[in-house]
């Protein structure tokens, strides 16, 4: 079983390694048991302002990481690369209200993406999935732009040139090649980098203008749904239905192991101290701790282990032994309280703003009819 993560937008991260044991990246000491992803994040054309600002160096030489290990530098030799492509310059691939976007412009982002692969040929489908990724940048990028001009968002300058500098800086270390190499390899201009890189920018201040969140907003935004934060404190003794690499134990296996948890429940029932059961029978991490977990707020557990503790009062024992892919559980709930503004804060400004984003990106795709040629 792959290790499964929490999205970045929830407040303290939380992993579920290979062997059903839990780890809370907030709090290396605890534990978690992990939700299943209810994340809303949408396709990758709605991202986060932080990712369009690291974009910004990189996009337009064409250097989009999406899981592919990159062969950098010169020395990978420049009979090849292994993969190219030839787009017909005229050919409409993507347009943006009355704004085409031509082969012309996605030859000069995919031509040093090639380079990039080295001897590694991409598959026709990765290919492809690259041109989606780029063209997705780029229309998202010019009706951004189109909308920050009728908004009258302007940059400097000094910002323009002191983003070509970052770029090229960039580019000089990846690519192995000078300022002057770069360009006449893949038949840019500084002027034509430049231009983009305005688009760009226009593009990036516009969205962070609109899309800023007060601490004032955010504290406004608390105090109305307070429920939300709203957490409780448990613990909990596994007893695993998996071996050492995740694989689900026999039927005969399980049923043995299930009897041991229901004698462990017994004990605890009975009064026996459950730190201390859970740290001699616990097969998760946190025995250490006495099966501690910490607090967690609702949907940050799978859902029949969040039930359970919900619906208990502090320092109750669940009466029945609760099953997840992970094992079988006996679960107590140890306190609850509500998270402090402070200790949210950050997280919810971060959240606010990405619903923004969101938001805006949807109507702006509504408004400019954006399309991407199949």
């Amino acid at each position: 079983m792959s290790e499964d993560k929490m999205t970045d937008n929830n407040k303290g991260q939380k992993t579920i390694d290979k062997n059903g044991e839990v780890i809370d990246n907030k709090k290396k000491q605890q534990d978690r048991i992990k939700l299943e992803d209810k994340s809303s994040i949408k396709k990758m054309k709605k991202f986060k302002l932080n990712n369009i600002t690291k974009i910004v160096a990189v996009a337009l030489v064409g250097i989009i990481c999406l899981g592919v290990g990159f062969s950098y530098g010169k020395s990978v030799g420049r009979e090849l690369p292994a993969t190219a492509k030839k787009y017909s310059a005229n050919k409409v691939f993507a347009t943006v209200g009355d704004v085409s976007i031509t082969g012309k412009e996605l030859q000069y982002r995919m031509d040093p993406l090639f380079y990039l692969q080295g001897k590694s040929k991409l598959t026709g489908e990765e290919i492809s999935a690259y041109e989606y990724s780029m063209l997705d940048y780029m229309t998202t990028t010019e009706m951004l732009y189109l909308e920050a001009k009728s908004n009258n968002i302007e940059v400097t300058e000094d910002e323009i040139d002191e983003e070509y500098e970052t770029t090229m800086s960039s580019i000089t270390q990846s690519f192995g090649m000078t300022e002057d190499e770069y360009l006449k390899e893949f038949g840019l201009t500084k002027d034509y980098i430049k231009k983009d890189l305005e688009k760009e920018l226009i593009a990036v201040k516009y969205m962070g203008e609109v899309t800023d969140v007060s601490e004032e907003e955010a504290k406004n935004y608390y105090d109305k749904n307070k429920d939300e934060f709203f957490e409780v404190r448990g613990s909990h003794i596994l007893i695993k239905t998996t071996d050492d690499e995740g694989n689900e134990l026999s039927d005969d296996e399980k049923a043995k192991r299930k009897e041991k948890a229901e004698e462990i429940l017994k004990k605890a029932k009975a009064g026996e101290d459950f730190d201390t059961l859970a740290e001699e029978y616990s097969e998760d991490t946190s025995a250490t701790n006495g099966g501690d977990l910490g607090f967690f707020k609702k949907g940050d557990m799978v859902e029949s282990f969040e039930n359970a503790v919900f619906s208990l009062d502090n320092n109750q024992i669940y009466d029945e032994i609760v099953e997840t892919d992970y094992g079988y559980h006996i679960i107590k709930k140890t306190g609850e309280q509500y998270a402090s503004f402070e200790d949210e804060k950050e997280d919810l400004i971060s959240q606010l703003s990405y619903n923004k984003q969101n938001t805006l990106l949807d109507d702006l795709e509504a408004k400019y009819e954006i399309e991407i040629k199949e």
